[in-house]
């Protein structure tokens, strides 16, 4: 008998991306997926069409050939389209992946964003990605400020204009240091933030002992989030570097002598430990740096408490970031610098966005209260 694929799953499309890697498009409960062909996923609804069609289990040898067919026809017959991580661009729209299991898309443009199920672009959903909330309007930015053990109203500015900066795809990211002393909540701050956008099973990981780890961490997560670094090697400082700004990747293909694996990425990442740990100039030029104060035992919360009270806060906390990112979209092609710095783009983005940051400044400032007051 042969198979081919058909409803209630249809699959409605093949297409490849700039790598030559397969896709297929799937219609499933009336929203469209998108899976790698020679990925499990893939592989396993495969397996349950031919089931559901045959009644028969297929034989290892049948899916072989269903997928090498499905692969010949996406890499020579169909078009070719990017698939992208978290977050993607398309028409002077911002695209941010729900991750969750309709997948749903928030669409944000000049004149606001609203949540879509069928957006223009494609996503591809990495192993460990979480879903964000359904974003919610009403909110108001300053509400994350209890949450964070920063000093200062100015620190909470640069810390909502990095996360407005890891909104837009593509461009320059500064990379976030957080400084400060045992128990200062530094890692409970890389987690609140990238939960905020690309909230992952791993939040943090160790530092990459090689370019192929980093490459493999950018291919699978928006925000690279890196705990506890004790010192940066000059390899790993160079790679945040065109990390940051835009920079390719080379290796040598696995099992063969002369076959590279190439990877272009630009990726918004957090780095925080003890130490100083930012030596070289090029990656101080491209860094945010915060330095967190000490926390008094009497005044520490557990972090139970402190992540269910926030996860009550996050659906309007992310409205009012999505509405900071519609007002600066609204406001960029009018943009024009005085002088064009280095990270550029980053100044001129927030810029953009600085009359809703400047809201957050002021609201911050007049309630703003020592980090031992609120902890």
């Amino acid at each position: 008998m042969v198979f081919t694929p058909t409803l209630p799953c249809a699959l409605t499309s093949l297409f490849h991306d700039p790598t030559d890697t397969a896709f297929a498009d799937l219609t499933i409960d009336g929203h469209r997926e998108t899976w790698p062909i020679r990925s499990r996923q893939f592989r396993a609804w495969l397996r349950r069409q031919h089931y559901e069609q045959t009644g028969c289990a297929a034989s290892p040898a049948t899916i072989s050939s269903m997928l090498d067919l499905l692969e010949a026809r996406a890499q020579f017959d169909a078009p070719e389209r990017s698939v992208h991580i978290r977050i993607a661009e398309h028409d002077k729209h911002i695209y941010l992946d729900l991750t969750d299991k309709d997948w749903r898309t928030v669409q944000i443009g000049p004149d606001g964003w609203r949540i879509v199920s069928s957006p223009p672009v494609r996503f591809c959903r990495a192993p460990g990605m979480l879903p964000l909330p359904a974003p919610q309007r009403g909110g108001s930015i300053d509400a994350l400020a209890p949450y964070l053990n920063l000093r200062e109203p100015n620190e909470f500015v640069l810390v909502v204009a990095w996360l407005l900066a890891s909104l837009p795809q593509g461009v320059p990211y500064p990379v976030l240091v957080i400084a400060g002393e045992q128990g200062s909540a530094k890692t409970a701050l890389t987690k609140i933030l990238r939960a905020l956008i690309d909230p992952n099973v791993a939040p943090t990981r160790a530092p990459p002992r090689e370019e192929r780890d980093l490459m493999i961490a950018a291919k699978n997560g928006h925000i690279l989030a890196f705990d506890n670094v004790s010192g940066l090697p000059s390899w790993l400082s160079g790679a945040l570097c065109r990390l940051a700004t835009g920079g390719g990747f080379a290796i040598r293909k696995l099992y063969t002598d002369c076959d590279e694996v190439l990877f272009q990425a630009v990726r918004p990442a957090i780095l925080n430990g003890i130490e100083d740990i930012v030596h070289r100039s090029d990656l101080a030029d491209r860094a945010i740096f915060l330095t967190l104060g000490p926390i008094a035992d009497e005044d520490r919360r557990t972090e139970r408490e402190l992540w269910r009270e926030l996860e009550a806060m996050r659906p309007r906390i992310l409205g009012a970031l999505l509405d900071a990112a519609a007002h600066g979209l609204r406001r960029f092609p009018s943009i024009r610098l005085e002088r064009s710095p280095r990270m550029a783009d980053f100044t001129r983005w927030a810029t953009a966005c600085e009359n809703c940051i400047l809201a957050v400044w002021y609201c911050v400032a007049r309630l703003w209260r020592k980090p031992q007051d609120r902890h």
